[in-house]
This record gives C-alpha cells, sequence and structure tokens, in this order.
C-alpha cells in the first residue's frame, strides 16, 4: 500500500466533448510525486481528461479535489503543439510564465533559468526566435517555461509524438533527469507505449468508451535511464500491448 499522498482526486466525474460525454463515472486518484502516464485509443478522452484537470474543461458532473496545498497556480502544461510565441526570443518564452505571474523577475529566478537553461542544452539559442529551432529544442523549451513555475502538477499532452526517435528519448531522458532534481506530480498523456513505460511509474490504460480505467501497471524500473536496454521493459511493453489489444478488440 502506497504512503504517499493523494494530490488530485476525481469524484464521479462526467466530461462532454463536442456536446458528447466522453467520461462517464469517473473514480480516479493521483498520489504526489509519482509519474503517471495514461495511453489508451484515439477519442477514449485522454486528452479531455488532461485539459479537465488543467482547469481548461469542466466537469459536467463530479468534482474534483485537489490536495490543499494545491492550487491551479501549482499546475503547468506542454503541448504537443509546444505554444511558443513566434514574436519572442527564446528566453523571453521561457520566461514568459513567470513575466504572467509575477510582472518580474527576480535574480534568484533569472538564475535558476539560466542553470535550466544550459541543462537543456538551450543556453546557445536564447537570443533565437521559434522558426529558427528545431521541433525538439521548441519542445525543451516549453519544457523550461512550464518547469520554472515550479509546479506541483505538470501535464504533458503529447509532448513529443511529432519528433524523430532520437530526439524523443534525449527529451525523455531529460525530463527524467528534471525530476531526480525534484519530484514533480508527473501525468503524460501519449499513444508510444515505449514511451508510456519509460516516463510512467504507474501507466494507466483507459477505455475505447467512457474514459474508465481498465488496467493500471506498476512500474517499478522507473528513473532507469538504462531502462530500454533491458528485458524487463521489453517485457513490460508487450504486457501493455496486449492489454491494448484486447481494448481495440472491444471497440
Amino acid at each position: 500500500m502506497s504512503n504517499l499522498k493523494p494530490i488530485v482526486t476525481f469524484e464521479n466525474i462526467h466530461i462532454n466533448y463536442d456536446q458528447e460525454e466522453v467520461i462517464t463515472s469517473l473514480d480516479l486518484t493521483f498520489e504526489k510525486g509519482r509519474a503517471y502516464t495514461i495511453i489508451g485509443p484515439s477519442g477514449c478522452g485522454k486528452t479531455t481528461l488532461l485539459y479537465t484537470l488543467a482547469g481548461l474543461n469542466k466537469p459536467s458532473k463530479g468534482k474534483i479535489v485537489f490536495n490543499s496545498d494545491v492550487t491551479k497556480d501549482h499546475i503547468a502544461m506542454v503541448l504537443q503543439e509546444y505554444g511558443l510565441f513566434p514574436w519572442k526570443t527564446v528566453w523571453e518564452n521561457m520566461l514568459l510564465g513567470l513575466t504572467i505571474r509575477a510582472g518580474r523577475i527576480s535574480d534568484d529566478q533569472g538564475q535558476s533559468a539560466r542553470k535550466l537553461a544550459d541543462d537543456l542544452g538551450l543556453t546557445p539559442h536564447l537570443c533565437k526566435y521559434p522558426h529558427q529551432l528545431s521541433g525538439g529544442q521548441k519542445q525543451r523549451v516549453a519544457i523550461a517555461r512550464a518547469w520554472l513555475l515550479s509546479p506541483e502538477i505538470l501535464l504533458m499532452d503529447e509532448p513529443f509524438s511529432a519528433l524523430d526517435t532520437i530526439t524523443r528519448e534525449t527529451l525523455q531522458n531529460a525530463i527524467l533527469s528534471l525530476n531526480k532534481s525534484k519530484a514533480l506530480t508527473w501525468i503524460t498523456v501519449t499513444h508510444n507505449i515505449e514511451e508510456a513505460v519509460f516516463l510512467g511509474s504507474e501507466i494507466l490504460l483507459m477505455s475505447s468508451k467512457g474514459g474508465q480505467i481498465l488496467n493500471r501497471f506498476a512500474n517499478p524500473y522507473f528513473g532507469d535511464l538504462s531502462l530500454r536496454e533491458k528485458p524487463e521493459f521489453y517485457a513490460l511493453c508487450v504486457e501493455i500491448r496486449k492489454a491494448m489489444q484486447e481494448v481495440f478488440n472491444e471497440a
């Protein structure tokens, strides 16, 4: 039994999208400090669930209960399309969230931002604009912007799906390295089984209808940067792939 405290709980949640109920009677708890990945068929409600947690959607029924020390200001999100402003430099995009929140950047925040830029390999690109960056570099900027907000919960919606394999795996490694410096609650939506296993201490499989959680797979190897090279990684991927196939067969 886990000793971690719940950070957010969905109680009998119903969520509509485009006038259709995509999530029905969902009860789900996320624990503080854990890394979750959500996987399932297209259209099953993964992204809808994430956006509702971010406050961008409202449940039609039920309630979302946050830990008493968590507010919407403690939630940050990384989008698949990066969400960068093309007229702002990398540095300005990185600091945008902090600037909006506080109006100015303190010396300590500036130092933290420069260290993070260095950790993510962005230092040579700080004066560039988004159109001058590769997809991987743009996503590093988006991750840095979210990280600098010091969130308690970091949401990521298909953050690496548009990237080539090597770039994707490099960024996945960077995410795990950041996690070691400060263990947040990570919730990542992905279609990629290997990514779900590598980035999740627990992998949640959603049903094709109703947004229910059909299976929860514990990943005791989470955090191991060499996990992709180990047989345990492949074994867990195969287990999840079989469970997903059953979901597709029932759709």
